[in-house]
């Protein structure tokens, strides 16, 4: 399903983006794991009518560790060309010639550092962002995502990129220390925080907005809290959260991974829309996605259609 082909390019990430959700997509597969395109467009319509204008596509809801470069640049492509808002690719991996790779084939783009080297050193880490900043032609942020890349991202480090490189359009924050999340603020660029549980106190952080890992089953959410908190309702921001929080807690509940859960919630909103993942990641069993998709049937949806 095709929501339109012409769109601007380069984001505008202290206009258009700003307090609008980015929302990070998960990649479908078929039952035999290839990427499943026809679902996939059917899903960035669902998107679209929901209100979302923004994608990140190839992030860790899109189980990026698990494509080659050549599936990544696959779902890229077929996005840039189902989709008339931003499109923002996340190009991050180990080896520094993917990720220039994958940085020709992007519009915006967003990078974590190289993973599987612990606690790298800042100036590896500075010569690695370096290398793409300085290529790029498009806006870029750095996603810092210590859990899995156990690299440190200082506010430091970012305010030295920001001085250099004009193309560093800010920081995807997905740590937990908010601190962090201030003093990158800080710097003067653009902070994007990786918490569904922020989108209505962003402003406390001093964030323009979330990028949504959890939002695919119910994007109607995070965008009624930006619309929300455009308008300056800061309750109904609140009121919005607070659905948004059941969500959330269901899929603690589940057990699962966040992107397995988000896959078993989809196949209620998107018809056909199938819960695969790639290991080693485990899909939701029949049990599990019926329960969680009666859950958002019954007690999550009611809400949102009510309003």
């Amino acid at each position: 399903m095709a929501v339109g082909t012409e769109r601007e390019r380069v984001p505008r990430w202290a206009g258009a983006v700003e307090l609008n959700p980015i929302l990070s997509t998960v990649t479908p597969f078929t039952r035999d794991h290839r990427v499943d395109t026809g679902v996939l467009g059917d899903y960035l319509g669902f998107l679209h009518e929901s209100g979302v204008r923004t994608v990140l596509v190839n992030g860790t809801t899109g189980e990026f560790p698990a494509l080659t470069v050549a599936e990544r640049k696959a779902v890229l492509e077929f996005t840039r060309s189902h989709w008339s808002g931003q499109v923002v690719a996340h190009i991050g991996t180990s080896a520094i010639g993917d990720a220039i790779e994958l940085l020709d084939h992007a519009d915006a783009v967003a990078a974590i550092p190289p993973y599987y080297f612990a606690e790298p050193a800042e100036a590896g880490l500075r010569e690695y962002f370096g290398l793409l900043l300085g290529r790029t032609k498009q806006p870029l942020l750095v996603y810092n995502l210590p859990r899995h890349t156990q690299a440190l991202i200082t506010p430091g480090l970012i305010g030295s990129l920001a001085a250099e490189y004009p193309m560093l359009a800010g920081v995807k924050d997905s740590g937990t220390d908010r601190g962090v999340t201030r003093n990158y603020a800080d710097t003067g660029v653009s902070v994007f925080i990786g918490s569904d549980g922020a989108a209505a106190h962003i402003a406390e952080h001093g964030a323009l907005g979330i990028v949504s890992g959890g939002g695919s089953p119910v994007p109607e959410l995070p965008v009624r809290i930006a619309q929300a908190l455009r308008a300056g309702d800061h309750d109904e921001a609140i009121r919005w959260q607070k659905v948004f929080d059941e969500c959330r807690a269901l899929r603690r509940r589940s057990g699962l991974t966040d992107t397995a859960f988000v896959k078993a919630a989809l196949a209620e909103r998107v018809p056909g829309f199938p819960v695969a993942v790639r290991p080693s990641l485990v899909a939701a069993d029949d049990v599990q996605s019926q329960e969680i998709r009666t859950h958002l049937r019954t007690k999550i949806l009611p809400q949102m259609d009510g309003s």
